[in-house]
């Protein structure tokens, strides 16, 4: 790369499940000269040599089961990296790559991945942060999970604390303690996102951050194709893809097939939580608050 040869802009979104990431990934996408890392660090935790957290479901009946069709699908040639090679070594090694010639290098990425493994954080990256509110996360998760874990099951009998296969610090709390250390070793000031503030005021709140994150912005990123082509140019596990196409796996198909962002429903109450999801809601509640405090406000 010569000296005056722009190099791209690093961008990294941390988040927990079920708040979004995967749809603002997507319109990321369309960014022209972009480069899309999904998840590299959710493949290193499930798969290759470091792997050390087990797939959902793998441990019943219904989970082998997922394990065997997994095996059948097939990803096209191209697509993808292979996820037995995906080490958090070699996560950190592919994130620090130059892109030469790319405006944008975007990573999607969940902070309970990096929990343990805050060695293996990219250098050269601009760090932000997407939060969404405990009860709209635990609601959906508890819907998204149960169809792996608990198949033909209520789901009003689904112990989300217990059954669900959560981190001890139940995604939040993994959070906000990245959030501080990267706060003390990366940048003092990492944007954080709200979800819905996000879909209340798409214009506003995604030109803010890109130009926080110095990712190019026109008002075509607020409506981008429906179609789940663009996923197939990603850089993302073959496994991850293949959970993808199974039908208990359905946690990004509305993402996937997402054309823009839309206003936020009114969301759950407490009276639609059990005390065991509400559990869950009640640890979880002050992480969210004090990064809500700190989030970008247009």
């Amino acid at each position: 790369m010569s000296s005056a040869e722009k190099k791209p802009s690093k961008v990294i979104l941390w988040s927990t499940p079920r708040s979004l990431s995967s749809a603002l990934t997507k319109c990321l996408s369309f960014v022209p000269k972009s480069v899309i890392w999904f998840e590299p660090y959710v493949s290193a935790m499930f798969y290759g040599s470091d792997a050390h957290v087990e797939l959902p479901g793998s441990q019943t009946k219904d989970g082998r089961d997922i394990h065997t069709q997994t095996k059948q699908i097939i990803i096209p040639d191209g697509v993808g990296f292979d996820s037995d090679k995906c080490s958090y070594k070699w996560c950190q090694e592919q994130l620090e790559i130059d892109y030469p010639g790319k405006n944008v290098v975007f990573v999607q990425a969940k902070a309970r991945a990096i929990s343990t493994r805050f060695d293996a954080i990219p250098r050269g990256y601009k760090h932000s942060f997407l939060i969404r509110h405990p009860l709209k996360v635990f609601l959906s998760w508890k819907k998204a999970i149960h169809k792996v874990m608990k198949p033909g099951t209520a789901l009003e009998t689904f112990k989300l604390s217990t059954e669900s296969k959560l981190p001890s610090g139940y995604f939040f709390k993994e959070m906000y303690d990245l959030y501080q250390h990267i706060k003390e070793n990366y940048e003092s000031n990492p944007i954080i996102l709200d979800a819905d503030d996000l879909l209340m005021n798409p214009g506003g709140v995604l030109k803010a951050y890109c130009n926080g994150m110095d990712i190019p912005y026109t008002d075509d990123l607020l409506h981008w194709d429906p179609s789940d082509d663009v996923i197939m140019t990603w850089n993302v596990s073959r496994s991850l893809l293949k959970l993808q196409q199974l039908d208990a796996f359905t946690f990004q198909d509305k993402a996937f097939t997402s054309s823009e962002f839309l206003k936020p429903s009114k969301g759950p109450s407490r009276e639609d939580l059990t005390e065991d999801d509400l559990q869950c809601v009640d640890f979880c509640m002050p992480y969210y608050e004090k990064m809500y405090e700190k989030r970008l406000v247009c």
